[in-house]
């Protein structure tokens, strides 16, 4: 009896794991690729928009998953260098995420996917030079425009005793 039920047991995961791994996806690997690359010119164009200065821009992680059938997380991450004032260069690092969702197209073998919201999950910023500042560090310009400390003699207060 333990044979039989085994081997049912057996039989059913066999055919269980077959159909997953043949059933299509409401998703296909094609429409992954199509989105990454649109997120990727997306991401380099808005850089590129708001901080022209901005160069070195890389993309190091973009990575697309299924949420439901009309539904994709976008997961991305990127790292640009930002030239400041002088010659004071930092490199910015962003994570984030974003939902994408598909909506009805009147061309069937068109999808059309629109951002539903982008959140950024993490910021860092690196600086290529460093400056020390201390407590007891006064520049030439504040010693100049620091005022003379004035002794003044407390002032006391005197209380409202009513009419």
């Amino acid at each position: 009896m333990k044979k039989i039920i085994s081997l049912a047991v057996f039989t059913l995961a066999l055919i269980w794991t077959w159909n997953i791994v043949h059933s299509t996806q409401a998703i296909g690997f094609e429409t992954h690729s199509g989105l990454q690359e649109k997120l990727a010119a997306l991401i380099k164009q808005t850089i590129l928009t708001k901080k022209p200065g901005a160069r070195d821009l890389q993309i190091t992680r973009l990575w697309t998953e299924t949420l439901s059938d009309n539904k994709v997380r976008a997961v991305f991450a990127y790292k640009f260098i930002d030239p400041g004032e002088g010659s004071e260069l930092t490199e910015q690092a962003i994570e984030g995420e974003a939902i994408l969702h598909r909506e009805v197209s009147e061309d069937s073998k068109v999808d059309r996917w629109t951002l539903q919201s982008v959140k950024a999950t993490n910021d860092v910023l690196t600086f290529s030079e460093g400056s020390s500042i201390s407590p007891n560090t006064v520049t030439d310009e504040e010693e100049k425009t620091e005022a003379p400390a004035e002794n003044h003699d407390p002032v006391p207060l005197e209380e409202n005793q009513g009419p």
